[in-house]
């Protein structure tokens, strides 16, 4: 039996939760079974023994981003109701973990969340209150997270086994590439916003002309070493402000 936009909304809600039973055993399998719990039990509707049978393959150990997880729950989802066979559906979720990982790990965590919380804090260097700031990051990042469950959900149900494809195609992957420079971008500019109230406010004698000759030096061992001199870079400008706001109270 086909599922109902009901049971679609209950399967996609339960994304949302989809962590909530981690563990070293199954990872995000038992989520992905709570998730697509709706959608089995109309498509196996009248039939126990098939809804049993349903659900204990959709508990088996499962990994990838949990955002993009609403995709695979989607896509196992309408396996089940065109009844394709269980071998295909195992060699489809063991194929499917890879791609949802990586592709969510690299869009979601690695751009859109630093994005998110980078323009957070630009609020606050600019003079925005701390809980408007706050509120900035939250809105602005689950705008994105929520969109991206929808995103995923919806492309996983109508894509099928064809998901993988629609992966190496998706805007996802292409905004994750777009977004990178505006990411370096913003913090270089919030590093330098922080570090110029720091020093403008405190007691520590520090010219503009030094500040500017250690960000100089610390961008070029991050352009040179880009593993280990960009991490060193990170560092440095997080302790810096630190450093002298402690060596500023001390004085």
């Amino acid at each position: 039996m086909r599922p109902l936009r009901s049971d679609h909304l209950a399967a996609w809600s339960r994304t949302f939760a989809i962590q909530g039973s981690w563990n070293y055993s199954t990872l995000v399998g038992t989520g992905i079974a709570y998730a697509m719990l709706p959608l089995l039990r109309r498509i196996q509707a009248g039939d126990p023994v098939r809804l049993k049978e349903s659900v204990a393959r959709s508990m088996q150990p499962f990994n990838g981003h949990p955002y993009l997880c609403a995709m695979a729950v989607a896509a196992l989802g309408r396996l089940e109701q065109e009844e394709t066979d269980p071998q295909t559906i195992e060699k489809f979720r063991s194929a499917l973990r890879g791609p949802l990982g990586t592709v969510g790990d690299r869009a979601v965590w690695g751009q859109w969340r630093p994005i998110s919380a980078l323009i957070g804090i630009l609020a606050f260097s600019l003079g925005v209150g701390p809980m408007w700031c706050v509120a900035i990051f939250l809105v602005l990042y689950n705008s994105g997270h929520v969109a991206v469950r929808a995103w995923g959900y919806l492309k996983g149900w109508q894509a099928g086994l064809a998901v993988g494809g629609l992966l190496k195609r998706a805007w996802i992957e292409r905004w994750a590439m777009r977004l990178w420079p505006f990411n370096i971008v913003l913090t270089g500019l919030v590093a330098v916003l922080l570090a110029n109230m720091v020093v403008t406010q405190s007691d520590v004698p520090l010219s503009r002309s030094v500040l500017l000759v250690m960000g100089a030096i610390c961008s070029l061992v991050a352009f040179r070493l880009p593993r280990k001199g960009g991490r060193a870079g990170a560092v440095l400008l997080a302790l810096a402000p630190l450093l002298w706001l402690a060596g500023g109270l001390a004085g």
